[in-house]
């Protein structure tokens, strides 16, 4: 019998610690309050398992916010607040092959959010192809991508959403 990749064994993301679950949640509580103010539609995606069906479970991971953007379409966001490691920004390589399994089903283009874990209304957007030639790295017993911050896009949540999505893209 032929098996299809979808019966192949399930990407496992890694159990995420209570405080850290405390600083997503408040990130993507500033970011939706960021998008509430600048008065464009959006949708958050419900993270929880039974928003996926069974058989993509564990293989695809939903961003955050889906945001309309006038004269674009929509973009997705998976809202972060990551700290930078020796001016680099990192992220775990089977996250970002789940959320190239969604963007490719979707055909959406992905950008995570990376806000600051001080609170402060600067951030940084990293479209998710800017993965797709880095190299893997080992850290601890965990894959990783690192990319560096100055490949990021600067983005402050001071202007509207709107006027901040289009001059980070101007810049890329």
């Amino acid at each position: 019998m032929h098996k299809s990749r979808y019966n192949a064994p399930a990407i496992t993301a890694r159990p995420i610690h209570p405080a850290d679950q405390a600083k997503g949640d408040e990130g993507e509580r500033r970011f939706q309050v960021w998008l509430d103010a600048s008065r464009l539609p959006h949708v958050y995606l419900d993270q929880t398992p039974m928003s996926v069906p069974e058989h993509l479970r564990g293989e695809i991971k939903r961003p955050d916010y889906v945001v309309g953007v006038p004269g674009v379409g929509a973009i997705a966001f998976d809202v972060k607040v990551k700290s930078l490691y020796n001016e680099h920004f990192i992220f775990e390589l089977s996250e970002i092959r789940r959320m190239r399994t969604f963007a490719r089903f979707f055909h959406i283009t992905v950008y995570f959010a990376c806000l600051d874990p001080g609170g402060s209304s600067e951030s940084y957007w990293i479209r998710l192809d800017q993965f797709d030639n880095l190299a893997a790295e080992r850290r601890g017993s965990t894959l990783t991508l690192s990319i560096p911050a100055d490949a990021a896009l600067p983005v402050s949540m001071r202007q509207s959403f709107h006027t901040a999505f289009l001059e980070a893209v101007t810049l890329a």
